[in-house]
């Protein structure tokens, strides 16, 4: 998935989506993200950090980062980000997903490594989540029966994206921008009933 940027039009309620992965799941994952968001009205611009510049997050009134487990070249790109437009995104509500390829102890620690990211780049977005993004093990066949690697339903819904709490996380994007424009709408100054 490329960039899908907007015309630059100044509306409340802009959310910009950026994820980094050599994985394609993560860009459907991305995808999901932003399309649930739009189901509360507002606009979802997603876009992947391989693919070049990335706009600055004093456009948007939301950003959501999504980075691979592991320190390789997909993090360094959202690292990078995080780290040019750290001020920015503390402006902002923020939030950052993970991406495993298996959300499973095999990728390691997700705590470690997210605790890891987090005070390598000195910021704190406002929630986290960590998301499956795929099956590591083999598919079947006679290579998985030799190894004894038994694919069972359990097990590949166990390694698989849990696309409710992509939706859960979504929402929760949606939320807290919106309580975020109740608290400036409330903090504004209003006019005067006589002006």
């Amino acid at each position: 998935m490329g960039q899908a940027f907007d015309d630059g039009s100044d509306q409340r309620g802009r959310v910009l989506v950026i994820y980094a992965s050599g994985q394609e799941h993560a860009g459907i994952i991305a995808n999901a993200i932003a399309v649930r968001i739009r189901s509360h009205g507002l606009r979802a611009e997603i876009g992947d950090a391989s693919c070049g510049v990335m706009p600055p997050p004093q456009d948007y009134d939301a950003v959501v980062l999504g980075s691979p487990v592991g320190f390789g070249p997909k993090t360094r790109l959202i690292a990078s980000y995080i780290r040019d437009h750290r001020d920015a995104l503390a402006e902002v509500p923020a939030a950052l997903f993970t991406i495993s390829a298996s959300g499973t102890p095999r990728d390691g620690d997700l705590s470690e490594f997210l605790a890891e990211l987090l005070r390598s780049t000195r910021w704190q977005p406002d929630f986290t989540a960590a998301f499956a993004a795929g099956e590591p093990l083999p598919r079947g066949g006679w290579i998985g029966r030799l190894v004894g690697y038994e694919r069972t339903a359990e097990l590949v819904k166990a390694l698989g994206t849990d696309w409710a709490s992509v939706e859960q996380f979504a929402d929760r994007v949606a939320t807290e921008l919106a309580r975020e424009a109740v608290i400036a709408d409330r903090t504004a100054p209003h006019p005067s009933a006589s002006g």
